[in-house]
């Protein structure tokens, strides 16, 4: 049947046969511009969709606390409130039960003091070791080399807090007063869970708690309404009150504190901004002290 079409097509006049054959190259053209036309349509679409993307995605700063601050700066009316109702079920805005009065951040500098005679007779006599002093001189030259300005030194009323902060202050350009502060000195906040051995009531009957959350509300809220620029706290005391602050200030499960570890002399910096929120910028950071003297 093919050979049959095929000879009547030869049959038919020359002109016919042109227009037959460029009705059949029309038709393919025709074909190939559709998926052309296709394709072309869905490749705009997606620059298309890739740029518009891009223009609707917030350029955010790589440094998150400068980003914040940026934030914290818009009038109340720019604010889009619907992010921050819809995560108050995870976030206390209002932890330190102040409003926003100043627009500078606070920067806290959490220092663990240096390895100590942990098997002394008496807690005058819980000193730092050699490699304990050694330890601090590594922490105050950090700290140093970070060229701030820094506003106090605060310290526990423990021996080793002490000599701890007295060594950092030694490697500081600038000297501070060193500020004594006995609501910071060591003890056990809440029964850790898991259970590590020590229960609720044995909490309690140590009763630090109290003391420790007036050290806490002392040093952890925003900046006050007098506060006209940027401060920069270093607070040297112990491993227990720390990690309890941690887990507070970030809204963690306060029984969880005992699953953090700090090495003797590690820098916790943790940032309060003027609208509360909260930038932890390491926790335990000890890399600037050689490894064969890191202890924990």
């Amino acid at each position: 049947m093919y050979v049959t079409a095929k000879n009547n097509f030869k049959n038919k006049p020359l002109v016919l046969q042109m227009c037959v054959i460029c009705a059949h190259l029309t038709q393919r053209i025709l074909t190939l511009r559709f998926f052309a036309g296709v394709l072309t349509g869905i490749l705009f679409t997606i620059i298309f969709y890739h740029q518009k993307e891009s223009i609707d995605k917030p350029k955010f700063r790589p440094d998150q606390s400068k980003f914040e601050y940026e934030k914290n700066q818009l009038p109340s009316e720019q604010i889009d409130r619907s992010e921050s109702s819809s995560s108050s079920s995870i976030w206390n805005s209002s932890w330190d039960g102040l409003k926003k009065m100043s627009t500078y951040p606070r920067h806290l500098y959490l220092i663990r003091h240096g390895q100590y005679f942990d098997n002394a007779a008496s807690l005058n006599e819980m000193k730092l070791t050699i490699l304990g002093k050694e330890q601090l001189k590594y922490t105050g030259m950090r700290l140093n080399q970070m060229n701030i300005q820094f506003n106090r030194l605060i310290h526990s009323g423990m021996v080793r807090a002490f000599e701890s902060a007295t060594i950092i202050n030694e490697q500081l350009d600038t000297k501070l007063q060193l500020i004594k502060d006995t609501n910071l000195t060591e003890g056990l906040p809440v029964a850790p869970v898991p259970y590590a051995g020590i229960s609720q009531r044995d909490a309690d009957a140590y009763g630090d708690r109290p003391r420790i959350d007036t050290a806490f509300a002392t040093y952890f809220h925003r900046a006050h309404n007098d506060q006209r620029k940027e401060t920069h706290d270093i607070i040297v005391f112990h491993a227990n009150i720390l990690r309890y602050f941690i887990c507070k200030i970030m809204q963690f499960p306060i029984q969880a504190w005992l699953r953090i570890t700090l090495n003797h002399g590690s820098i916790t910096q943790i940032t309060i901004l003027s609208d509360g929120s909260i930038v932890m910028k390491s926790v335990g950071d000890s890399g600037f002290i050689p490894s064969n003297k890191v202890t924990f």
